[in-house]
């Protein structure tokens, strides 16, 4: 594959989910994955994918996404952020215990990071919840 061509096309759906434009963005991170399944910015494409179904609330299609950064791309500079956003998920989808698993698994693995304090937040606001 062309390296620029890929690194264009991923800066062009990159581009439609800075802008807000999230439906459009997700189209363009399928298609990308679709073209590049083994690129170097797969691992990422397929993070965004995630997080352009999470802000749109389409949690069970992000849970999917981030999951699949987790098992197809587990050296990928975006696996902390989507271990993170799959414990978010979680919360959001009132699953609790994986919710607790996976942020809890967040810590561990990525101690003294921004995800790892992140994680101890939300695990902290679940225990004053109740959750």
């Amino acid at each position: 594959a062309d390296p620029a061509a890929e690194r264009d096309t991923y800066q062009a759906a990159f581009n439609l989910l800075k802008q807000g434009q999230y439906d459009q963005a997700i189209s363009a991170f399928q298609s990308f994955l679709a073209s590049y399944p083994k690129g170097n910015f797969t691992g990422n494409a397929q993070y965004w994918l995630g997080e352009a179904n999470y802000v749109t609330r389409r949690f069970d299609v992000a849970e999917r996404e981030f999951r699949k950064v987790l098992e197809q791309h587990p050296d990928s500079s975006k696996s902390a952020d989507a271990m993170l956003k799959l414990g978010y998920t979680y919360y959001e989808l009132s699953n609790w215990e994986s919710a607790r698993k996976t942020l809890e698994s967040a810590i561990t693995r990525f101690p003294n990071t921004t995800v790892g304090r992140l994680a101890e937040n939300r695990l902290q606001k679940m225990r004053l919840e109740g959750r």
